[in-house]
């Protein structure tokens, strides 16, 4: 047992329950790098749907597929192409049945109702506002589009729940945040001038502190689901490239800032 503890795959295998079950998946998407843990890989995708081969059941997503091995040994690593269909033999998470973990690609597949799914899912969907026009990326579940800042365009993204559409939350910060550009510009602004810690990466007297928040031009705005957003700025040579990144709280107030890149 104390083996099983310190070591990685143990530890993650068994935090599945141990029946091996027949599905087919509709992958969002395939594999990305995978992350290390100690001597092992961990990699994985989301699903957007799946079909349990015992008893036809459909279960909408989003959910996920994952494996860990150690490279070189895991003699093909599972890859899948985007809104692909695959029959896998798989072991459900105990605490989230929605998390399984891969036990054996079978292969493409095919099933009418998963294909159906991902048709629908190839549409465009796009938000029409006064704000302007944002479409939907559905890889990273966030609307992407441009916007009117002080008589300029800035970069805006507007987070949704996986597999969801709705930006309603994070559409309403984007509202209350245009509302007055002239004072959100000039309050963020304010409060990165008097973020003392900001100035800690700084040589003294390396760069002219004094009006450096009017020179790092316009912000980007990144808008989480739940309203929570990140005014990005281009934080340049001073600070070796990283971006400054003040967060607002849903009521707009300024909550932190963060270099970040």
């Amino acid at each position: 047992m104390a083996q099983n503890q310190k070591d990685p795959k143990a530890s993650f295998e068994a935090s599945f329950l141990p029946e091996v079950k027949e599905k087919l998946f509709l992958v969002k998407k395939s594999m990305g790098h995978p992350s290390k843990v100690g001597a092992y890989c961990l990699n994985g995708t989301r699903v957007i749907a799946w079909v349990e081969c015992g008893t036809g059941e459909l279960h909408d997503g989003p959910g996920g597929i994952r494996c860990m091995y150690r490279p070189g040994l895991f003699v093909r690593k599972p890859d899948f192409s985007p809104l692909g269909v695959y029959r896998i033999r798989v072991r459900e998470n105990k605490d989230r049945p929605t998390d399984h973990m891969i036990v054996k690609v079978l292969g493409k597949a095919e099933d009418p109702r998963l294909q159906a799914i991902a048709e629908e899912y190839r549409k465009p969907v796009t938000l029409e506002t006064d704000l302007g026009t944002f479409e939907l990326d559905r890889d990273y579940d966030e609307y992407r589009g441009e916007t009117d800042w002080l008589g300029e365009k800035i970069s805006v993204y507007l987070d949704v729940e996986e597999g969801k559409t709705d930006a309603g939350r994070a559409l309403r910060q984007l509202e209350r945040i245009c509302a007055d550009q002239a004072r959100f510009d000039a309050a963020v602004r304010a409060y990165i001038a008097a973020d003392e810690t900001l100035w800690d990466w700084l040589e003294d007297g390396e760069y002219e502190r004094e009006g450096f928040e009017q020179r790092i031009g316009l912000p980007s705005l990144m808008i989480g689901a739940d309203g929570e957003a990140g005014v990005w700025f281009d934080g340049g040579d001073p600070f070796g490239g990283h971006s400054i990144v003040v967060s607002v709280d849903e009521n707009g107030a300024f909550t932190g800032i963060d270099l970040v890149g």
